[in-house]
């Protein structure tokens, strides 16, 4: 086969992949359609409070291990026949958190037993298998946020008919929807990424080829996270405003505002404040101060919303990120917008702004030199912390002879030498086009590959330092590159980085030489 035939080989793949992702954006659609939008969208905002309060049970210190077990693995389709299991775990949570809490826990219940078994009946053997116990469906819905958050922004317009969705019937109505068309649309989407990336790059096709896109717990990538940013003096003095918050409460307008003093105490090295993230937590503050109906829900008419951005000094970008403005499925999903426009009014949680917020700091802050480079330092930490797990041992060796290193360990008398790159861009900005995420994926790649050589030119320095003779060089990326590269391993997959290296050695040896490239 030659050139021209593989560029229309791929050029076919690539439109098959494209036309599925229409059509089942249009099945998202056309299944959406005969709701009713108010009562879809009030029951869906219910639910997804539910959902948000199951996977932060796991995070509440109830002093009672054996509680926190029962609770864990309290099974959910088998429930029925332990019935006094069952209660004594909704007596426990109902005496921590409250009556209506317990309710929303035990109605997620009811619906997380019916999905289950009709996910099983239908053979969804694997869907069903996240709702066994009560700690599956927290994982499962984890697994989920983005969509849940996605079909939220989608509902009020997507719904056009009149068929009433009752809060009990959510998961039975919405979750088919999301495994069956929603979660088929982005695999087909990745793996349009991974296909036009790998063609950017000439490599041949690979359908095991997958992308690293989301770290541990579901998480998106950032540059540093929250826990990873050592708090400063002036850091700590700002927490000591911190407001006192109920211990009946997971979520709450209080902890909202101690979220935003947390992010500005965490970052405040790098003048987040002098940010247009301080606009956009003034902003926050206010709706959490002023227009906040029982602790959680947030509600306010468009002029009202006019009159404090204008008030505030919001402009541009910033303004349009409260709003999605978005119909489309795919387009929904990579939205952080905490507002949902329904019955003339905007409407929103203390979550959706916490999660919002989150995602401007990032935005802001990611534009800063400053915190470029300090980001950098704390990947550095978090790769060496990493691999001290895998029995790497880290060396104390920074730069030798004016030549700068990032993370030198030794592990089987091999030096490993690790680059660390902190090279990021908004996933949301890429992950819906294919072709620019190829783009950034295919500069990086190079980049990496040039990096490599370079420290192979310079190995002899760190077997002078270490009167060692083997040297193996690894870069890890904190963007979820794609390539063949074994010598390039995305940061969400650095926790099998101890197995690669011992292939690599195999490899290596069986060769017959030690070459690191």
């Amino acid at each position: 086969m030659d050139k021209g035939e593989n560029i229309l080989t791929a050029s076919a793949g690539e439109q098959t992949l494209v036309e599925r992702i229409v059509l089942q954006e249009q099945q998202i659609a056309d299944a959406l359609a005969p709701y009713e939008p108010h009562s879809a969208t009030y029951s869906w905002f219910d639910t997804l409070r539910a959902i948000e309060e199951c996977i932060n049970l796991m995070t509440v210190d109830w002093n009672d291990e054996d509680f926190e077990r029962d609770l864990i693995s309290l099974p959910l389709t088998q429930s029925q026949q332990i019935p006094s299991r069952l209660v004594q775990v909704l007596q426990g949570v109902k005496a921590r958190f409250g009556e209506q809490f317990c309710n929303r826990f035990s109605n997620l219940l009811i619906q997380g037993m019916s999905i289950a078994i009709a996910f099983a009946s239908h053979g969804f053997m694997n869907v069903a298998a996240g709702f066994q116990t009560v700690g599956t469906m927290m994982g499962y819905f984890q697994s989920r946020r983005r969509h849940f958050v996605g079909l939220l922004h989608m509902l009020p317009n997507a719904c056009r008919g009149k068929q009433i969705v009752e809060p009990l019937d959510t998961l039975n109505i919405f979750l088919p929807i999301i495994e069956l068309s929603a979660i088929q649309m982005m695999g087909a989407q990745n793996a349009l990424i991974v296909k036009v990336s790998r063609a950017k790059l000439r490599l041949p096709e690979c359908e095991s080829s997958e992308i690293a896109m989301l770290d541990s717990l579901f998480l998106e990538p950032e540059r540093a996270r929250i826990i990873d940013v050592p708090i400063t003096t002036a850091g700590a003095e700002m927490l000591k405003s911190r407001e006192p918050l109920s211990p009946d409460r997971l979520f709450s307008a209080a902890e909202l505002r101690n979220d935003i003093l947390a992010i500005e105490a965490a970052y405040a090295e790098f003048n987040l404040a002098g940010t247009n993230f301080a606009l956009a937590a003034a902003l926050v503050r206010r709706l959490s101060r002023n227009f906040i109906d029982r602790d959680f829900w947030i509600a306010i008419s468009p002029a009202d919303l006019d009159a404090l951005s204008n008030e505030l000094g919001l402009l541009g970008a910033l303004r349009a990120a409260f709003v999605n403005t978005s119909t489309g499925y795919m387009a929904c999903l990579s939205t952080y917008a905490p507002l949902v426009l329904i019955d003339g009014v905007y409407r929103s949680t203390v979550t959706l702004l916490s999660r919002f917020l989150y995602y401007w700091r990032a935005r802001s802050l990611d534009r800063l030199k400053l915190f470029q480079i300090r980001a950098g330092f704390i990947f550095e930490q978090a790769v060496a912390n990493e691999l001290i797990r895998q029995g790497f041992i880290v060396q104390d060796i920074t730069r030798i002879n004016r030549r700068e290193f990032d993370v030198v360990t030794v592990r089987n008398d091999v030096i490993w030498n690790f680059q660390c790159k902190n090279n990021f861009v908004d996933l949301a900005c890429v992950d819906v086009d294919a072709r620019r995420f190829a783009r950034y994926n295919s500069m990086l790649v190079r980049s990496y590959e040039r990096a490599l050589t370079k420290e192979q030119n310079r190995e002899q320095l760190l077997k002078s330092r270490l009167s060692l003779d083997v040297v193996q060089h690894l870069l890890v990326s904190r963007f979820p590159v794609i390539c063949d590269n074994p010598r390039i391993v995305p940061f969400s997959r650095i926790a099998g980085i101890a197995n690669l290296a011992t292939s690599l050695l195999t490899i290596k040896r069986k060769s017959g030489t030690w070459s690191p490239s």
